[in-house]
């Protein structure tokens, strides 16, 4: 069994290098990637002897890179990079995390307020050099009683499934267009293979209605070379898709769980959502290297 997405504290993660390293060895994962946003620091660690031996399996260098299609906020992994030169690169070509969440803050508060929704913004506490805001601004929103017609007007459940389905779908009275910071799927897919690396589309469904646009984009042409076709949210029916897409069009196949730690309770390392991934280990034989 095997882990190719997982985050820790070097992103939006609430585990150590250490912490990870140790869970992976403590379920007996036989390989796994770490897959910081936007950054390669974590491997850093992974350098110190006394820290790589707390797990025993393989390790896949790796990140996750934003991108943007059509408006839509997207991500794009990157296996077998040289870690050393991605970090060098990284700070000069994509926004920060605090570039990012300042713009979408701000946006997500004029809109609320637009809107007629009672919103104020003097108490809310949050670091936007760390933490997304429209966690916060939707607790305050969400505090006012006059407020609760949102829950019908958005089929409100969580702030992940906000981001995906409103925040960065034009389609979304909420959509928060970030196309003018955010590099192109090209220029991100570029920067991978200039570090000997290679890009894979990750968790393709959860994108909603632009799914199939995001899709489309990234396999027209073999833009990118593999696809995370196991993932903690996609149905049977949806891996069996993408591993079939796979196997007809020469697309490498990788597979991970999504890992955050306690950000994303519900997803165990290596296991999903109520045990429904086991990653078949032999599914990177063809593709994989290894620090």
């Amino acid at each position: 069994m095997i882990d190719l997405h997982m985050h820790t504290k070097y992103s939006d993660g609430t585990y150590t290098i250490s912490e990870i390293l140790q869970e992976a060895e403590r379920i007996k994962l036989e390989c796994i990637s770490i897959t910081d946003h936007d950054t390669c620091l974590a491997y850093n660690e992974l350098k110190s002897k006394m820290t790589r031996e707390k797990y025993s399996g393989k390790i896949i260098p790796g990140c996750e890179l934003k991108s943007i299609v059509d408006g839509t906020t997207i991500e794009i992994l990157g296996y077998n990079v040289n870690t050393d030169k991605l970090n060098k690169i990284l700070p000069n070509f994509v926004p920060t995390y605090e570039k990012i969440n300042t713009h979408e803050t701000e946006k997500l508060c004029e809109i609320f307020k637009e809107r007629g929704y009672t919103l104020i913004t003097d108490h809310l506490n949050f670091d936007v050099r760390k933490e997304s805001g429209e966690i916060a601004i939707l607790e305050e929103v969400l505090s006012h009683p006059e407020n609760n017609r949102f829950y019908e007007e958005v089929n409100y459940t969580d702030e992940h499934e906000f981001y995906r389905l409103h925040m960065s779908n034009p389609n979304s009275p909420y959509f928060i267009d970030n196309s003018s910071i955010i590099p192109k799927p090209e220029e991100v897919i570029d920067v991978i293979r200039s570090v000997s690396g290679l890009a894979f589309i990750p968790h393709v469904f959860i994108y909603g209605e632009n799914s199939k646009k995001v899709f489309e984009k990234l396999t027209q042409d073999h833009l990118i070379d593999g696809i995370e076709c196991y993932y903690s949210k996609f149905t049977d029916k949806q891996i069996n898709f993408l591993l079939d897409y796979c196997k007809e069009n020469k697309y490498f196949v990788s597979g991970g769980t999504d890992y955050h730690g306690k950000l994303k309770k519900e997803i165990a390392m290596g296991t999903g959502i109520n045990n429904n991934l086991n990653i078949p280990a032999c599914i990177i034989e063809p593709w994989a290297k290894f620090i």
